[in-house]
């Protein structure tokens, strides 16, 4: 089965993992002439209650529109003037619920893959935090690729495929691993 790869979504954090996710879709863009798509996505402020007349008030709307301005300017600056065009980069920064948005973001944009960077977290960071890059594993309907941020001793990302695995002709694949626990 051969497919096309014209569309990739890049979930975008700004952690050094996900840069190297950025990198490993830019060469992959490069190789399928494929379009990249970035999204940041803004998890909703936690709503602190304070005493005076802001009592029972959320973050204001100013504040919220700040932080998805900032998101979006972050974005642009991800990928250079060259980049933008060379791969057609699509940017949205957006208030959500990480997982479902990708997966829906996905959906909407018909990506062909998604390529994100994972924290490797284990333990009780990995319980009590969870982890996006599993869960968007675990629900997408593209192929998912995730990526480590490298090590000072590994400058080159690892990359671990989904139960979505598509080959890929053409490229030099990466060393393959998983974040998933083996069951």
């Amino acid at each position: 089965m051969s497919r096309t790869i014209d569309r990739i979504l890049v979930p975008v954090d700004f952690s050094a993992a996900s840069d190297a996710a950025l990198d490993y879709a830019k060469m992959l863009a490069a190789q399928f002439g494929a379009r990249l798509y970035l999204l940041h996505i803004l998890e909703e402020p936690l709503a602190v209650p304070v005493a005076g007349p802001e009592a029972g008030v959320g973050v204001d709307h100013q504040r919220r529109e700040a932080w998805r301005v900032e998101a979006e300017a972050r974005l642009l600056a991800a990928c250079t003037p060259h980049e933008r065009q060379l791969f057609a980069v699509t940017s949205a920064a957006i208030f959500g619920v990480p997982t479902h948005d990708i997966n829906a973001y996905a959906g909407a944009h018909a990506a062909d893959l998604i390529v994100m960077g994972t924290h490797g977290r284990t333990g009780l960071a990995h319980l009590l935090l969870g982890s996006v890059a599993e869960r968007t594993v675990r629900t997408a309907t593209c192929p998912v690729v995730t990526v480590h941020a490298p090590s000072n001793r590994d400058q080159l990302p690892v990359a671990a495929a989904s139960a979505h695995a598509l080959p890929i002709d053409g490229i030099d694949q990466p060393q393959v691993g998983s974040d998933l626990p083996m069951s």
